[in-house]
C-alpha cells in the first residue's frame, strides 16, 4: 500500500495504491485483502468499512467487475500525467460552486456550457 489516511468526516480508513502500469487481478486481489484486514482487526464497530482506491496508469472495467464483488469499497481510476492550469482549477471551482439553478437558468436561454468544465471532465492537455 503506498498512502494510509484516516478519514475523519467519513470515518473510515483510506487506502490509496499507486500503479505504473495497467491494472492486473492480482493488484485489486492485494486491495481486497488489506481492505478486509483492516475491517476485521484494526476498525472499530463505531467506525465505517475501510474504501481503496487503485490509481493506475491504465485500467481494464473488465476486470474490475469480475474481480471484485458487488458490495466492495474499492475503486479504480486512471491518473494523469499532468496538472491542470490554474484557469483549468478556477474554471472547475466556479462550476463546482455555482447553485444549480442557476445552470438551468444559463442553459434554457441559450448560453449553453460549451467552454466549461463540468464534474467528470477531463482537462485538456497543455
Amino acid at each position: 500500500m503506498d498512502l494510509v489516511f484516516y478519514n475523519r468526516l467519513l470515518r473510515c480508513y483510506v487506502f490509496v495504491d499507486l500503479k505504473l502500469d495497467k491494472l492486473t487481478h492480482q493488484d485489486l486481489g492485494q486491495m481486497q485483502m488489506y481492505v478486509n484486514y483492516f475491517d476485521r482487526f484494526v476498525k472499530t464497530p463505531s467506525e465505517n468499512p475501510t474504501l481503496g482506491i487503485l490509481l493506475c496508469k491504465r485500467k481494464k472495467k473488465a476486470i474490475i467487475e469480475l474481480t471484485l464483488p458487488k458490495e466492495a469499497n474499492i475503486f479504480a481510476s486512471e491518473y494523469q500525467l499532468y496538472l491542470p492550469t490554474k484557469e483549468d482549477l478556477r474554471q472547475r471551482l466556479l462550476e463546482w460552486t455555482r447553485p444549480d439553478d442557476e445552470i438551468e437558468d444559463d442553459s434554457a436561454a441559450g448560453h449553453g456550457t460549451a467552454g466549461r468544465l463540468r464534474v467528470g471532465d477531463e482537462c485538456p492537455k497543455n
